[in-house]
C-alpha cells in the first residue's frame, strides 16, 4: 500500500443500490423526461424516476463486460 493511503473495503466508501433498481420492459415504459439507464447508458426516457443525486452505475452483464466496445460504468447526477 502507498504511505498516506489508507485501505478500505467496498462497502465502507459506497452503498450498494442494486437492490432499490426496478428493472422496466420497453412495453411497460411510461414515456417521460427522466433518463432509463441499460448496461449501455441510456436507453430510454421515462415518467418517474427513483433515484435523485450523484452515483456510479456499474453494468452487469457478465461475460459481455469482456467484449463490450462502450464503458462499464457511468457516472450520473440528478434524477435518474
Amino acid at each position: 500500500m502507498k504511505a498516506g493511503w489508507e485501505e478500505k473495503t467496498l462497502d465502507q466508501i459506497a452503498i450498494n443500490l442494486d437492490s432499490k433498481r426496478i428493472p422496466i420492459t420497453k412495453a411497460d415504459r411510461a414515456s417521460g423526461e427522466y433518463p432509463y439507464y441499460g448496461a449501455s447508458g441510456i436507453v430510454d426516457y421515462v415518467a418517474d424516476y427513483i433515484f435523485d443525486g450523484d452515483a456510479l452505475l456499474v453494468s452487469e452483464d457478465g461475460a459481455n463486460l469482456l467484449a463490450r466496445p462502450t464503458p462499464i460504468a457511468f457516472s450520473v447526477t440528478g434524477k435518474y
